[in-house]
């Protein structure tokens, strides 16, 4: 072997070399490896696949790059159930793979010999071990969870295809940033000047053979002298704390006039936030986030027009892929602007095609920037994807862009398309990596109307899905609202929001019964979780520490069974917070997944509870049914705050409830005038309603 120098930079690894470190790295890790190392890892073969155009397994690893450290919690937790339940349950886990390789490496006639020289009972001990049951009796969605050799390619389009049809599983992943290990994560989590959506489920992917596809998309990009947003972002929301843990020192007209207007600016940076995202940073790729059309009439007639479009075009070269993109945006265009088209069709036409094409028509004798060794084709410069767009397809880009801009304007146009605006959808369920989660995505142009829910990884919506498979119908987990439990103001310190909360229960929930201004005992907490349909919580942050204490310890994973759709009205209530280093974030819908929680709904950073109290009451009326006489919207609420409700007044037009909970957050979110407060309720798990 040739020998080198050891302190020089210039040593070059093949590709195929560097491929094969990943893999040793990602795949021999031990059962239960480093949360944070595992995605880093992941999200590097990730990238490796998507430039070799392998587009499900790029999928896969970016489904392993998310949340990995609650998956670990998860199969902990399991585990400590069983071994409260079977106090053989750790010495049979452990016999089980000495058992497997005793079974596959018979022992010789010498080796018997000294293991009955060495064991005076064998007998017995033989008696023993064959009446234990070491059968393996753990579900395929519990397996799942866990690093092992089932967590692969083939088993993830399993599950994809298992999950409802009517879902549209949407992953938003930030790539790997190797200062991770290096910064602290307030200056790393900064960076990010890009992020992958992955789509995993589609209303146009089924009707293709192709499997889950990722597109990158730039993010972060500003202009000259303006903050990136996730500077900005963070940067208001410490703002926002401040502001409003400093509200208890106003003494004085002018401080609280000052309170005000910094109220009043938060707002607006809020909404100059979601604004970026929306036209500069997701622009058109918004349109992959949609949910699936309830009419497929519809999305047939998308089909047809974008076909037509590239047949009488001759677009004989393109992808799949860009047919499906194509698809999206089409669909999407009546709520875009004609430049967030443009810009996207660009994008499509030239940075999603064959690279292999690209390769043999690229010539950069001319460009001083663009190379042939590029690995996606948004490194090229748009002057050589242009040209090289045109040695493909025999047309200039700018054709190309206009014949799919004139599809797009008839649907956005033509009243034969006018109904697409506001056709029915069905749910969108979000897998927000941990460093984009802050993000207010629901709150998004695109999809403010549709009913829209976060889940932590795939690992974890199909393992909810699977312990309530029973109960989901045509994408919905079919609830009740028969049995409802609150605590409010349990550390007695809100005294107007306790009053004006409990006279709402009491009025719109006769039936529901709980905690008001006293901390509940750990097992009724946990008691409240298991029986009801609702859990209603009122007071600061998530309430969960009120658990603790209970059920062995646990918390509220505890609560087994869990069945509950949970309501933490607090501050930063589903927040993941970050400890020092690089631990993995935690948060209480964590934990109450864990538990079998199906949904979690809560706000993430800090709100104010006048605002909050409008908002909840408002999802609370809309979802829940009731008695009362006077339906919640018209009731006067002029002395809320001192626990009056007014009944004796005419109804304000027509109460129409919503069963659906992810449409009546959407719709909830509607009744206070501060953006910030509105879009900091989110809600966490399956999509659930009413029947």
């Amino acid at each position: 072997m040739e020998d080198f120098d050891v302190f020089t930079n210039e040593i070059n690894y093949s590709k195929q070399f560097y491929i094969s470190i990943l893999n040793k790295f990602v795949n021999d890790v031990p059962s239960t490896p480093s949360g944070p190392n595992y995605q880093s890892g992941k999200k590097l073969l990730a990238e490796e696949f998507l430039a070799a155009n392998k587009e499900t397994e790029c999928a896969f690893h970016l489904s392993e790059a998310v949340s990995a450290t609650l998956r670990t919690m998860a199969v902990y937790r399991d585990d400590q159930i069983k071994a409260l339940g079977n106090k053989l349950h750790k010495i049979t886990s452990f016999i089980k793979p000495v058992n497997h390789l005793i079974d596959n490496n018979p022992l010789s006639k010498e080796e018997e010999k000294l293991l009955h020289f060495l064991s005076k009972d064998t007998a017995d001990i033989s008696r023993t071990l064959q009446a234990l049951d070491l059968s393996d009796q753990e579900p395929f969605h519990k397996r799942y969870l866990k690093f092992s050799s089932e967590n692969n390619v083939d088993n993830f389009q399993r599950i994809l295809k298992d999950l409802p049809k009517e879902w549209t599983v949407i992953q938003l992943t930030a790539p790997y940033n190797p200062n991770e290990n290096l910064k602290p994560f307030d200056e790393y989590r900064i960076e990010i000047n890009s992020l992958s959506l992955t789509m995993m489920t589609n209303g146009y992917l089924e009707t293709t053979d192709m499997g889950p596809l990722t597109v990158n998309i730039p993010a972060n990009v500003t202009k000259e002298g303006e903050k990136p947003l996730f500077t900005e972002l963070f940067s208001l929301l410490d703002e926002n704390y401040k502001t409003i843990d400093n509200a208890q020192f106003l003494n004085n007209k002018r401080l609280v006039q000052n309170y005000w207007s910094r109220r009043e600016d938060i707002d607006l940076r809020m909404k100059s936030v979601i604004n970026v995202m929306d036209k500069e940073w997701l622009g058109g790729w918004g349109s992959l986030l949609t949910g699936k059309l309830v009419d497929t009439s519809l999305r047939d007639r998308i089909i047809q027009l974008v076909d037509t479009t590239i047949s009488d075009w001759g677009f004989i070269r393109l992808t799949t892929k860009q047919r499906i993109l194509l698809y999206n945006l089409i669909e999407s265009s009546p709520v875009l602007s004609s430049h967030q088209i443009k810009s996207c069709i660009r994008r499509i036409l030239t940075e999603h095609g064959n690279t292999d094409d690209i390769r043999q028509v690229l010539n950069t004798n001319s460009c001083q920037d663009c190379t042939k060794e590029f690995t996606f084709a948004n490194e090229l410069c748009l002057k050589c994807l242009s040209k090289c767009f045109e040695a493909v397809h025999h047309f200039t880009l700018v054709d190309g862009i206009k014949a799919f801009s004139q599809a797009a304007t008839l649907v956005k146009d033509n009243d034969e398309w006018a109904g697409l605006k506001k056709a029915k959808r069905h749910p969108v369920i979000l897998i927000v990596d941990e460093m984009l989660d802050t993000f207010p995505w629901e709150t998004l142009p695109i999809i403010n109307h549709h009913p829209v829910s976060r889940i932590e990884n795939i690992h974890f919506l199909y393992y909810l899905y699977k312990l309530h498979e029973k109960d989901i119908v045509d994408g919905y987990l079919v609830s009740k609202a028969d049995v409802g439990r609150y605590i409010i103001n349990p550390e007695k310190n809100l005294d107007r929001m306790e009053k004006r909360m409990s006279s709402f229960v009491q009025y719109w929930c006769q039936g529901w019964s709980g905690h008001i201004g006293e901390p509940p005992p750990p097992a009724d907490f946990l008691k409240y979780l298991t029986e009801a349909d609702i859990f209603l919580y009122c007071g600061h942050g998530d309430g969960c520490h009120f658990a603790n204490g209970g059920a062995n310890g646990a918390g509220v994973e505890g609560a087994v069974g869990t069945r509950s759709v949970v309501v933490l009205s607090g501050c930063g209530s589903v927040r993941l917070v970050h400890a020092a280093g690089r631990s993995p974030p935690a948060a209480a819908h964590h934990h109450l997944h864990i538990a079998g929680s199906p949904m979690v709904v809560g706000m993430l950073w800090e709100v104010t509870d006048l605002e909050v109290d409008k908002m909840v009451s408002t999802l609370m009326s809309l979802y829940v049914p009731s008695d009362a006489a006077v339906p919640w919207p018209s009731v006067g609420k002029a002395r809320w705050s001192q626990g009056v409700l007014d009944t004796e007044v005419e109804q304000k037009g027509q109460f129409t409830p919503e069963r659906d909970l992810l449409r009546a957050i959407s719709r909830a979110r509607g009744s206070t005038n501060y953006v910030m407060i509105a879009s900091s309720m989110v809600a966490r798990g399956l999509p659930v309603r009413i029947l």
